[in-house]
């Protein structure tokens, strides 16, 4: 049976390389039809943008959906072509040909390990390290593994993914991890990495640079062809790996191997995903929960962040002076949102992003009182959520992320009434908005109902980890009927939770159920976690204070 443990109920890391232009492998007759305009939809899909539920999941609205919506086993990824190009095209021939792998060497455990991982089709070696940063008892790599650009068509565009791999043991638990972001190439262990002295595997996301096609057809992102990604990584390193393996990643690396459960039940046994939202679009439940997070203990931060969002956009022309000069001192430039959008997002960013990466403790010392100078405030915004996340060169390197919410993630509807006329562009703060221009999309608004339906009732061995602060909290995953399944939540805790915060009852049995789960022996004493260890934090708000040990 499902369990939930604590607080019963949750956007969260490119140069824009060539998008549409010139010939993309595999790619349908429409694909170079450009969007209007940033935030400009060019099929509504069935969807509600107002009340963020979904209207029709059974419509061929979204170019490729089976009218059964029971029958489409992935809710608008076809199989046939992923659901991204509306049928089979003709293509461009990579010259890729798939091998058969040599077992003879991958699975002899004489061989060092280079020499194994060399033997796998596709595989590439670009650095082997031990000593240094590399925790004591593993070695190191930097790899790229070739992948189809879409997995219904593996003939034609290939691209390169990059992976890191700490390796310890063939027979040790192997942790699959993601950011759903970009990879670190610094050694970095995650938390059930650490929990189980495993090896572990990291991926990047597709189309989060280096690991893009060129030219990139971006009706290829999808969480379907992402978890095809997934998929033949998993069988490709599992001849070497024989013990259990678990999938685990943070926010939208939560989402990630979520996904990669639904579409390949069976490629690990278990999975725990930290702070993973579950969003509708435009989703309002997120509107609720700001409205009262933190309860009565924190309605005084809450109101003092209220004010302080007052008082900034009270001084509009002051502060767009400020947004000037930091443009200028740092280089940024705001031709996507303007700088009118970019203040004005900021403000609703900041209220956000406090709850979502600092602390309720420090709401005084971080925010300041309503007299405070214009450079006060300023600075305060630029320290919550950094005010460069709104310039081009901030939201470029999320390009993906952001095209990736507007067709199938969804995002947190503007928490903006309270400010009423201080806000002069209502309802822009989306995904919308922020989705590469020129690059079309199709909303699919059955892609996470399908998700979290299959999670409530086929999902097995899934761990859910929230922080009752967070404001993605407010899109939590529902285990439903999901089986040996958990959902605990950090009291206090912000998007950074961890097992290991968590009071120690429900920590001691989170730790014991993924020893169960790995077929590990239980511990007297779990080996200690030091977050510092973790890999680098990727996302599009990172704050600037975070953010500079991202990469």
């Amino acid at each position: 049976m499902a369990r939930v443990a604590g607080f019963p109920r949750l956007l969260l890391a490119l140069p824009l390389l060539a998008v549409l232009g010139g010939p993309v492998g595999c790619v349908d007759d429409d694909s170079d039809d450009p969007r209007p305009d940033s935030g400009t939809q060019i099929v509504d899909a069935g969807s509600d943008a107002g009340s963020g539920e979904e209207a029709d999941a059974g419509t061929n609205a979204d170019a490729g959906t089976d009218a059964d919506a029971g029958t489409d086993p992935d809710a608008g990824t076809g199989s046939e072509d992923a659901g991204t190009d509306g049928g089979t095209v003709a293509c461009t021939p990579s010259g890729w040909v798939d091998q058969t792998p040599d077992l003879s060497v991958i699975g002899d455990t004489s061989l060092d390990i280079r020499v194994r991982l060399e033997a796998i089709p596709g595989l590439t070696v670009d650095q082997d390290r031990t000593g240094g940063n590399v925790p004591a008892g593993y070695r190191f790599f930097i790899l790229r593994y070739n992948q189809p650009a879409d997995h219904a068509h593996p003939e034609c565009q290939r691209f390169e993914q990059r992976v890191t791999l700490l390796h310890k043991a063939d027979a040790s638990p192997m942790v699959l991890s993601t950011s759903g972001y970009n990879v670190s190439t610094g050694v970095g262990r995650s938390e059930p990495t650490q929990l189980l002295s495993a090896n572990q595997l990291a991926v990047e996301h597709r189309f989060f640079p280096p690991s893009i096609p060129e030219p990139a057809d971006w009706s290829h992102l999808t969480i379907r062809q992402s978890a095809d990604d997934f998929h033949r990584l998993t069988q490709a390193f599992k001849p070497i790996y024989t013990g259990k393996w678990v999938s685990t990643g943070g926010s939208k690396g939560g989402e990630t191997v979520v996904f990669f459960r639904r579409f390949y039940p069976n490629d690990v046994d278990a999975t725990v995903a930290y702070v993973a939202p579950i969003a509708l679009r435009n989703d309002e439940r997120f509107v609720t929960f700001q409205d009262s997070v933190g309860g009565d203990a924190q309605r005084a931060c809450r109101e003092r962040l209220w004010a302080f969002q007052h008082e900034v956009l009270s001084r509009r022309e002051q502060m767009l002076s400020l947004v000037d000069a930091y443009a200028q001192d740092n280089g940024l430039t705001y031709s996507q949102l303007g700088r009118e959008l970019a203040l004005e997002h900021a403000v609703i960013e900041t209220y956000f992003a406090f709850w979502q990466y600092d602390t309720a403790a420090r709401c005084t010392a971080n925010i300041p009182e309503t007299t405070a100078t214009d450079q006060e405030l300023f600075d305060a915004m630029d320290y919550e959520v950094g005010i460069n996340s709104f310039s081009d060169q901030g939201i470029t390197p999320y390009a993906a992320y952001y095209y990736q919410a507007a067709a199938e993630l969804g995002w947190p509807q503007p928490y903006e009434k309270h400010l009423g006329s201080l806000i002069h562009f209502p309802d822009t703060d989306t995904g919308e908005v922020y989705s590469p221009p020129g690059i079309p999309f199709v909303f699919r608004p059955q892609a996470m109902p399908d998700i979290q339906n299959w999670v409530s009732t086929q999902g097995q061995r899934l761990m859910f980890i929230y922080g009752s602060y967070d404001p993605w909290t407010a899109a939590a995953y529902e285990l439903g009927d999901a089986q040996d399944s958990y959902l605990y939540t950090v009291a206090g805790g912000n998007h950074g939770s961890r097992i290991s915060q968590l009071a120690d009852p429900q920590q001691a049995e989170a730790k014991a159920t993924l020893n169960r789960w790995m077929g590990l022996s239980p511990l007297k004493r779990a080996p200690k976690v030091l977050l510092s260890e973790e890999p680098p934090v990727f996302g599009p708000h990172v704050p600037p204070r975070l953010r500079a040990a991202s990469h």
